[in-house]
């Protein structure tokens, strides 16, 4: 789900401050050699419940699912067992996926899992009364059973070869799940029970303390304590971590390359399937026009987004595919920047140019407002270079931050700058919610913002997702591509590097891990730290 992740560990945002500080040595400070890692963070999650998304990437500390990611920093990674033992087994039409569960594995309440917590979890998940905010991302799945304590049998209604994806889900114990409860009522929001390397020791609104699960079936953690503390400010987080008080942070990019020509401070970029974006709703007289979609993709120079906002951390994108999807990528799926092409357009089209350098159209002037988060200054930042690109092209773009609360009922008139890839472990988790008619009825209110509705498209998006073979899936996401490219329903801008510092002490002490190809949602539960149940003190 595109926008899930203000629930989650977030990255913050731009500003261009603290060059000169961020080269300075830092004061004593942070974890370095003790066993105990202090992270200062944009945001802090709301819950920590499974059922609600909490550790649904595969990636949990707390709650860990059937798969798990295995990394590869610059490539989609592997989904390899987890808590199942083996991989899982599809049926020959792909609709019943069989799942053997891995024994000898306890909840750090020290009771064993079987089976019937997976069948648990995943039907809490999909019954309505439970209004699971990621409910929509199953809804393939008809059924779940377990026909013995070892293992599970997942029934979809429809042939889905990407299904595994949806097996990195967090598993709870069905002794801690209330059947039909709403989940902001359960218990495991703010106390969770899972079998992963860490517990919760303590969670607040501005702090939130693990500690190493002494039950966990490889040993407890060389880490044995890890404290996120909650600093809003992108300028104090940069801050922080010049004065050393924090082992580490997430940055936007243009404060985490001021720490480039640091002797205290290292700064790791991990790449990611996070894409950047804005929308153009359908109830809008500007936006609307289909002359106006695609003259806006051709008139934004992506390239200087990149150089200028994200400091070059990311890659230019037109559509919602990143080139790490390989043979599903399209290398001709590009809108190239063309000014005068996209001039020529819209005079044909009949926005005509008026004495004050804005277009008007039988009486509607070429105006239209971008909302932002507020507290989200790299997206700010890209809106205002988007109404810069646009004003060139003679549309008058204004920007105006807003929460939530506003931002959702006005997301059919104005466009939003968006954010997305929150399940990018398949091309079709990446592309359906955000292209097919069905939502965003089907989802949350930011799938498919623009209300694009194309009759070929939903068959190439259903096709691409029920085929059973590779090179049937490939053609059907390649037509996706085509037909987007003739009838765009964004302006697609960047894909997001996310940007991270560490104190020099603190990589020089562990033996870290590598970071994995990121989703939407990150911040200081992935980058360098995804895998710090894993690190090693040096010698």
């Amino acid at each position: 789900m595109s926008e899930f992740s203000r629930r989650l560990f977030l990255i913050g945002t731009a500003g261009a401050a603290l060059a000169a500080a961020a080269c300075s040595a830092p004061t004593t400070g942070g974890g370095g050699r003790s066993a105990s890692l202090s992270l200062v963070t944009a945001l802090l999650p709301e819950t920590l419940n499974p059922i609600a998304g909490a550790d649904s990437n595969g990636m949990g500390k707390i709650n860990e699912g059937l798969l798990t990611l295995k990394a590869k920093p610059n490539d989609l990674p592997d989904l390899v067992p987890q808590l199942a033992a083996s991989p899982p087994e599809p049926s020959e039409d792909a609709k019943t996926w069989t799942v053997k569960i891995r024994s000898g594995v306890t909840f750090s309440d020290g009771t064993p899992l079987t089976a019937d917590d997976v069948v648990a979890t995943y039907k809490a998940i999909i019954d309505p009364a439970t209004a699971s905010p990621i409910a929509g991302d199953l809804s393939m799945l008809a059924g779940i059973e377990a026909p013995d304590p070892a293992t599970v049998v997942f029934t979809l209604n429809i042939p889905y070869v990407a299904f595994p994806t949806k097996l990195l889900v967090g598993i709870a114990p069905a002794s801690a799940i209330v059947a039909g409860q709403k989940v902001e009522e359960s218990a495991l929001n703010q106390k969770p029970i899972g079998t992963g390397p860490y517990v919760v020791e303590s969670f607040s609104n501005g702090k939130l303390v693990y500690a190493a699960n002494a039950r966990f079936r490889d040993g407890a953690p060389a880490v044995k304590k890890v404290t996120y503390v909650l600093a809003a400010d992108d300028n104090t987080r940069a801050q922080q971590m010049t004065a050393g008080e924090y082992d580490g942070s997430v940055l936007p990019p243009r404060l985490a390359a001021n720490f480039k020509k640091s002797d205290a401070v290292d700064v790791i970029a991990a790449t990611s399937a996070d894409w950047r974006g804005i929308s153009l709703p359908l109830d809008n007289p500007v936006t609307s026009d289909p002359a106006v979609r695609m003259a806006l993709n051709l008139a934004v120079d992506r390239q200087a987004m990149l150089d200028s906002v994200l400091m070059g951390y990311g890659r230019i994108a037109s559509t919602f595919i990143p080139p790490q999807y390989v043979d599903y990528y399209s290398e001709d799926a590009v809108f190239p920047y063309e000014l005068d092409k996209a001039k020529s357009m819209l005079d044909e089209a009949g926005w005509i140019e008026g004495s004050d350098g804005i277009r008007h159209k039988n009486g509607v002037r070429a105006a239209f407002t971008v909302m932002y988060k507020p507290e989200d200054r790299l997206r700010k930042d890209l809106s205002a270079a988007f109404a810069s690109e646009a004003l060139k092209a003679g549309f008058d773009v204004s920007i105006e931050g807003q929460g939530f609360d506003v931002l959702e009922p006005r997301i059919h008139k104005d466009a939003v700058m968006l954010g997305g890839g929150d399940t990018p472990y398949d091309v079709d988790s990446q592309l359906y919610s955000m292209l097919h008619s069905s939502y965003p009825a089907a989802g949350a209110y930011y799938d498919n913002p623009s209300q694009y509705a194309n009759p070929d498209m939903d068959a190439a998006l259903d096709l691409g997702r029920t085929s059973l073979t590779t090179e049937d899936r490939v053609a059907a996401y390649e037509k996706v591509q085509d037909i987007y490219l003739a009838e765009p329903s964004m302006v697609v801008l960047v894909f997001v590097d996310h940007t991270y510092v560490q104190l020099k002490s603190v990589t020089e002490a562990w033996n870290g891990t590598q970071t994995i190809l990121e989703p939407h949602e990150h911040g200081t539960a992935w980058g360098p730290w995804v895998n710090i149940e894993k690190w090693t003190p040096k010698k």
